[in-house]
């Protein structure tokens, strides 16, 4: 029963997920942004669902992060008409980020040494990009920057969880932040270097996949 409630989910999610990059496409401002909204909403409405039955602040801490997201999600939609508005966005993603660093100290409060090497390897691939893609970032970059930090070190805690305790659901956390990961660095393509559209398509993919997975993080707890 709970592998047809996992590929419902999923399903929905990837058809709500493949209409938005339609939409995206055709740039259909209002009607893409509201789809996204939505796609957001779905993966932290199981992720607030999941810690109210496990029940515990470690997890409600953890479902906030992706509360949070949801209206990042909306003001990021303006990354190349307002400055402001983006800036909240990324703010918002800013406090998402510290949620769920909170939620996997107060977990497991010693730094492991997979952190260390994984955030060393990530931040070195993201200047990598960044040099040889000449991104050109503008006033937001001092905010991008530290960003970019917080993505990075919650992408290489969530990846160290399934090292240490390796499980279905640290594996879906694991997941969780290298998508997150992979996806920002789409973005920072897409937005700083080329505006080719696949690499606008493949930042929004592989952030809902991410967003969906750190969701069944908790939710595969459940379930369980």
């Amino acid at each position: 029963m709970s592998g047809v409630v996992i590929a419902v989910i999923i399903a929905t999610y990837a058809a709500l997920l493949a209409y938005y990059c339609i939409l995206e496409k055709r740039e259909r401002f209002w009607p893409a942004t509201i789809l996204k909204v939505i796609i957001s909403a779905y993966a932290a409405g199981i992720c607030v669902f999941s810690a109210i039955v496990l029940d515990n602040i470690i997890f409600y801490i953890f479902a906030l992060g992706l509360v949070f997201a949801v209206p990042a999600d909306f003001f990021l939609q303006y990354i190349k008409s307002d400055l402001t508005k983006y800036r909240i966005g990324i703010s918002l993603f800013g406090a998402m980020h510290i949620c769920l660093l909170i939620s996997f100290f107060l977990a497991d409060p010693i730094p492991k040494v997979y952190e260390f090497i994984i955030f060393a390897v990530f931040i070195a691939t993201l200047l990598i990009f960044q040099i040889k893609g000449k991104w050109k970032m503008g006033k937001e970059k001092t905010q991008l920057t530290v960003y970019t930090v917080f993505v990075v070190f919650m992408s290489a805690k969530a990846i160290s969880t399934y090292i240490v305790a390796p499980s279905s659901f640290t594996l879906a956390l694991a997941l969780g932040g290298l998508f997150f990961f992979i996806s920002d660095l789409f973005l920072g393509i897409w937005a700083y270097s080329t505006e080719r559209f696949v690499y606008l398509a493949l930042n929004r993919t592989t952030y809902f996949i991410g967003q969906l997975s750190l969701a069944f993080y908790l939710f595969l707890m459940v379930i369980g």
